[in-house]
């Protein structure tokens, strides 16, 4: 057999694989659903507990003509801005640790510190100096995605094979070009990981942050339903949630796939 059948026959089987996982996927939500009707029409649980999907529609509808601007001011006005803010710099201040001994000396005490307290826990103080307003909200945020990615990208330069710096100071590179051809691709898909992490931890900073006498957003939202006992509310808001933080784990998957192709995966089976 030619290595093209084999590659052929490879591709065929790869394809087959997908097409189970699909169907199992699409089976298993199936089956959820068919278990949460079932159990919702025999009355085996009480409404408050697990409402029925027809309650949904009906929350969904109360609430969608205050979604738009809930997800805005959320989405736009905190998560995003805290969650820039926060990456960025803890980004810029861990591979300025990884790489500069000063620094590391200077900024490793405080990130230790810092890096056990719950950001949460942080909410009495930020109020205190801050007052409240939408910059302490999107400060709690941006402190929440720095801690997970000063970490990150700290390790993630650590972690770089020294052979790999080696081999380039061999051929003559200087210390500029290996950070910009040997440290930089080598830590982006690490880095990735980091700001998938710090992208879901932002939207539960925001719930958090809009408890700080917000009057809009989505975790407001929450805290209404929750007050009000409205366990359809809940639930709609939670899934605008998860599928808004889904969309954008999957920019930065994509966007990591796209830069990295280079970089050998183990495949899935």
């Amino acid at each position: 057999m030619s290595i093209n059948s084999q590659n052929v026959q490879a591709s065929d089987i790869e394809k087959g694989l997908q097409r189970r996982d699909k169907w199992v996927s699409t089976i298993t939500l199936v089956i959820i659903i068919g278990a949460w009707v079932l159990v919702t029409l025999m009355k085996w649980v009480e409404p408050l507990f697990l409402p029925a999907p027809s309650n949904l529609l009906t929350a969904l509808n109360n609430l969608l003509p205050n979604l738009p601007g809930d997800i805005f001011d959320s989405l736009i006005r905190r998560i995003l801005p805290g969650f820039i803010i926060g990456a960025s710099l803890g980004t810029i201040l861990g591979v300025s640790m990884a790489m500069n001994r000063v620094i590391r000396a200077i900024f490793n005490p405080i990130v230790e510190i810092l890096r056990p307290l719950p950001p949460l826990a942080l909410i009495p103080l930020l109020i205190l100096w801050l007052g409240i307003g939408f910059s302490t909200q999107i400060l709690l945020i941006a402190f929440g995605s720095f801690i997970i990615l000063v970490v990150t990208s700290f390790e993630a330069v650590r972690n770089v094979p020294p052979i790999y710096q080696h081999a380039a100071t061999m051929l003559g590179a200087n210390s500029r070009q290996i950070f910009r051809r040997v440290i930089i691709p080598s830590i982006v898909p690490d880095i990735a990981g980091g700001i998938r992490v710090a992208v879901a931890a932002s939207f539960g900073y925001d719930v958090a942050a809009e408890l700080m006498g917000s009057m809009s957003g989505i975790g407001y939202r929450l805290v209404l339903a929750r007050r009000y006992l409205l366990t359809e509310n809940i639930i709609i808001i939670l899934v605008v949630i998860a599928l808004l933080s889904f969309s954008l784990d999957f920019l930065v998957r994509k966007l990591n796939s796209k830069i990295t192709k280079w970089k050998s995966r183990i495949e899935e089976k």
